[in-house]
C-alpha cells in the first residue's frame, strides 16, 4: 500500500508542478517571492536500491514568510521539512519549522528549540537544493510529538547531504 501511495504522490507532484507556479503568480497578481513555495521529491524503488544508505523515501519542503524576526532570532522565512523514512510508517518533520535568513542566492536555515540544527537552501532553476554539508549542519526530524524516535539527517551519512526537490502544489505541503 505504501508503494501505491508513493507512486500516486509522485504522479501528483509531477503533473501539477507547473500549475502550482501559475496559481501562485495569479493569486499574488504578479511575480511571487521566489523563496516562498512548496517543493517535494519521492524516491522510487530503483533509486532507493541504488542508494541503500539513504533513509529518506519522500521529502517535502514548505517555505513561507515569517513574522517576528528580531536581532535575537533573525530570518524572514520559515521552512518546514516533512519526510517519509524507508521502512518506517510515521511521517517525520521538524515540528516548529526552521527560521531562514536570505544571504544572496542562499537561505541559511536554523532550527531552534530542543533540537538545534542548520541547513541551507538554493534555487536550481525551478527546483530547490536542500544541502546539509557543513560540520555543524544537520536537521532532526520527529514523528509527531515522540521526541525519542527522532531521525537526524547529517553529513555523517553522505546520502543525506543533498536533496534536489521539485516544485509541488501548495496542498502537497499542507498534508
Amino acid at each position: 500500500m505504501r508503494i501505491v501511495w508513493l507512486a500516486v504522490l509522485a504522479l501528483v507532484v509531477g503533473c501539477s508542478a507547473a500549475l502550482a507556479q501559475d496559481e501562485d503568480e495569479t493569486e499574488t497578481g504578479g511575480a511571487a517571492d521566489s523563496w516562498i513555495g512548496c517543493w517535494a521529491r519521492v524516491y522510487d524503488a530503483v533509486h532507493l536500491a541504488k542508494h541503500p544508505g539513504q533513509k529518506v523515501a519522500a521529502i517535502t519542503l514548505s517555505i513561507a514568510a515569517r513574522e517576528g524576526a528580531s536581532g535575537d532570532a533573525p530570518g524572514n522565512y520559515r521552512a518546514k521539512l516533512t519526510a517519509l523514512m524507508r521502512d518506517r510508517p510515521d511521517t517525520y518533520s521538524n515540528p516548529g519549522g526552521s527560521r531562514c535568513v536570505a544571504s544572496g542566492e542562499t537561505l541559511s536555515c536554523f532550527t531552534d528549540g530542543f533540537f538545534l540544527g542548520k541547513f541551507s537552501l538554493e534555487h536550481a532553476g525551478k527546483n530547490m537544493k536542500l544541502a546539509i554539508s557543513g560540520a555543524d549542519e544537520h536537521v532532526a526530524l520527529m514523528p509527531g510529538i515522540d521526541l525519542s524516535s527522532f531521525v537526524v539527517l547529517s553529513p555523517e551519512n553522505p546520502e543525506h547531504t543533498l536533496f534536489l526537490l521539485n516544485p509541488a502544489p501548495a496542498k502537497t505541503c499542507t498534508k
